[in-house]
């Protein structure tokens, strides 16, 4: 297994693809810390630890109309934690690791090398664990990344005032490892479960967009209440575990990213274990 794992950590060195996601995550960085504003793809959470209470501050924000007007404006309103901001929409990564998997597994399947690698001497089981172990390596890699390039990134540019505490947003990190590993081990599953490539992208891609808007659909629609939703959906609870922590829940959210790392490897184990290799 460890020259499997050896050998396709080479391929992918080689290839240009895992340098260009790195990069996308540069320019992610800079504009967040630039802008002074984290970006995020999905539902707003709101998520920033700005005060938009303030009529005056939101009216000179609207009315700003360059980058560097809109950094004064947020420069005259205090010091707050940018960099939490940032890890707080950590949910971005999710596309990132799309591109992993594709990169790993998917492409294997898509080009029907996988049947060669099979067919010598590497069993199924061998083949499952270093595909996952590889990915969750490389995943490990990118958030540690994109966490601490923000961070240094943000208090080169906008300096300490807006910086957290190097040992704060370090236990912030590691808090959300078990979260992000869990959304990790969901892709390896449709991997696995859908094979190709094209049908792979096709169901993770939209899949946490979609996910949120049906379940937003159902709960206005019959008038249900939704705080779970709101409490335990991915993109929530990363933001709330950096920005709202509190003991009791941190350890619900570390439990519930160990399991979710568990059901959909066992999942995606027994479907690979189970299909026809063509």
């Amino acid at each position: 297994m460890l020259n499997m794992f050896k050998s396709d950590l080479y391929r992918i060195l080689k290839g240009k693809a895992i340098y260009v996601t790195f990069f996308v995550i540069v320019i992610m960085s800079l504009v967040s810390c630039i802008g002074m504003s984290a970006g995020h793809i999905g539902l707003s959470t709101g998520a920033s630890n700005i005060n938009m209470e303030d009529p005056q501050f939101v009216l000179e924000l609207s009315r700003a109309n360059s980058l560097k007007e809109v950094r004064e404006v947020m420069t005259r309103k205090g010091a707050f934690p940018l960099d939490k901001d940032i890890i707080s929409q950590n949910n971005n990564l999710y596309y990132m690791f799309i591109i992993i998997i594709v990169i790993v597994i998917t492409t294997d399947f898509s080009n029907k090398t996988i049947k060669n690698t099979l067919s010598s001497a590497v069993s199924r089981k061998k083949y499952y664990f270093s595909k996952a172990l590889l990915v969750l390596f490389l995943a490990t890699i990118m958030i540690l990344f994109n966490n601490y390039l923000s961070y240094f990134l943000n208090y080169w540019i906008n300096g300490k005032e807006f910086t957290t505490s190097f040992l704060e947003f370090s236990k912030l990190t590691i808090i959300q490892l078990p979260l992000l590993y869990g959304i990790v081990s969901l892709l390896i599953c449709f991997a696995f479960v859908f094979k190709k490539t094209s049908l792979f992208n096709t169901v993770s891609i939209p899949f946490i967009m979609i996910t949120q808007l049906i379940v937003i659909i159902i709960t206005n629609l019959f008038k249900l209440k939704a705080n779970w939703f709101y409490e335990y959906e991915f993109q929530f609870a990363l933001e709330k575990i950096v920005n709202h922590p509190n003991n009791k829940y941190l350890i619900s959210i570390m439990i519930l990213g160990c399991m979710y790392v568990l059901l959909f490897n066992v999942i995606g184990y027994y479907s690979f274990h189970k299909t026809e290799i063509k």
